[in-house]
């Protein structure tokens, strides 16, 4: 069984208080683990969502060739514990496009490859200590929608999505939410999606009242109730392809060129426009975290940069990493994640890559420089093109596209 003990007992005790309230009859039991709505369908299965995961519990070494002389070894222990393989839907395997943890769970949106409209979602269960692992719990799929990227909040998790229904046209651009459980399992009740202009919500971001959402490279900034789910504030923005939220700033990371729309979090009055460059590759992926009064952005064909809000100023950076035999476009960077000195980059097909800070993110602040090293890459025997990365100070996940999701334990 591929689940925490409290967790398996909790479900147990709900099925066996909802069996003894019920006349016995001949009747087989419904299967209380899946629900469907014709759109989503959900499964809860714990055993059939464990068929997913292969555990590993391999050392991860990381290749340091080609990034020049380290002054010292990395101060960490990377170990894969689990490979959880892709959803399929409509009998297609289904891409990883994000990930967003909370203190307890990661959350995973997929969709397909091409033309074709399909998409996913995973739920895993984080456990730490002694029980250390990363445990799929419930998973979501969705036919005719794309979903670009996932964020949980409070008991809801919510998509940004493409669509193919002919409902939304024009726009095919789609904010959902889906709301999960005591124990934090999906269910189609109270499910709602809202349109938004443009053919796809490429993020999605939270505060304590609000939603904040990118779309396309003729989209917008949206500014969401969470209760309604409707737009209150919305502002044009080309290219917009990743919003982060911190207590004074929104700030959305734009390609083509790259650049940072900071706005007041409290207004959503803009407040300036920081040129970064890079970014230059139509429809990619470039996310920006908020971190300790700063933007830490991946900028595509741009590498890594390092953003000082207050002050506008480019404080660190990291060139884009060049493999041979591998064409440029298909080594940008995608995604970064960072928590204390330690920087995780999503590099696509060069893979993922790890960057030690000269100060701690989280705790530095003001304009002065900070060093940016890369200190090495992390291999994979069959890692994919990596689209996003996030990383906790203990847990690394990386969604690889085709190649799935792997979790890896992080150790000082």
């Amino acid at each position: 069984m591929i689940r925490s003990t409290w967790l398996t007992a909790a479900v147990t005790f709900v099925l066996l208080s909802f069996a003894a309230g019920c006349d016995s009859s001949n009747d087989p039991a419904p299967d209380t683990t899946k629900e469907t709505d014709g759109r989503i369908s959900v499964n809860n299965s714990e055993q059939e969502l464990a068929a997913r995961v292969t555990a590993r519990n391999q050392i991860v070494a990381v290749d340091t060739a080609g990034l020049g002389k380290r002054s010292a070894p990395a101060a960490f222990s990377l170990t894969l514990k689990y490979d959880l393989a892709p959803p399929t839907v409509g009998g297609k395997e289904v891409q990883a496009t994000s990930v967003h943890m909370s203190s307890t769970h990661a959350h995973i949106s997929y969709n397909l490859q091409g033309a074709a409209y399909g998409g996913a979602v995973d739920i895993l269960f984080l456990l730490f200590g002694g029980s250390w692992g990363a445990y799929p719990i419930s998973t979501a799929s969705f036919e005719g929608t794309d979903v670009s990227s996932i964020r949980y909040d409070d008991g809801y998790v919510y998509l940004a999505e493409a669509t193919s229904e002919a409902k939304f046209d024009p726009y095919t651009a789609v904010m959902e939410r889906i709301k999960t459980s005591l124990l934090h399992t999906l269910t189609v009740a109270d499910n709602k999606r809202t349109p938004l202009q443009s053919f796809v919500a490429t993020s999605v971001g939270s505060d304590e009242t609000h939603l904040y959402a990118t779309t396309g490279n003729t989209g917008y900034l949206y500014r969401i109730d969470k209760k309604s789910l409707l737009p209150t504030d919305s502002v044009s923005l080309s290219d917009a392809r990743w919003v982060d939220v911190d207590d004074k700033y929104v700030v959305v990371m734009q390609g083509t060129p790259g650049r940072l729309a900071v706005f007041s979090k409290s207004t959503l009055a803009p407040v300036k426009t920081i040129s970064i460059g890079g970014a230059t590759i139509p429809e990619s992926k470039s996310t920006v975290q908020l971190i300790g009064g700063k933007a830490l952005v991946a900028a595509g064909d741009g590498g890594v940069k390092l953003v000082d809000l207050a002050s506008g100023t480019v404080v660190g950076s990291l060139p884009r990493v060049t493999v041979s035999k591998l064409d440029p476009s298909v080594t940008v960077t995608n995604a970064v994640s960072a928590s204390g000195k330690y920087v995780f980059i999503a590099n696509g097909e060069a893979g993922v890559y790890v960057a030690e800070a000269s100060k701690d993110l989280e705790e530095s602040t003001g304009s002065a420089s900070i060093s940016l090293k890369y200190v090495g890459k992390l291999r994979f025997d069959d890692l994919q093109s990596v689209n996003h990365v996030a990383y906790n100070g203990s847990h690394l996940i990386v969604a690889s596209g085709t190649g799935g999701v792997k979790i890896v334990r992080v150790e000082f």
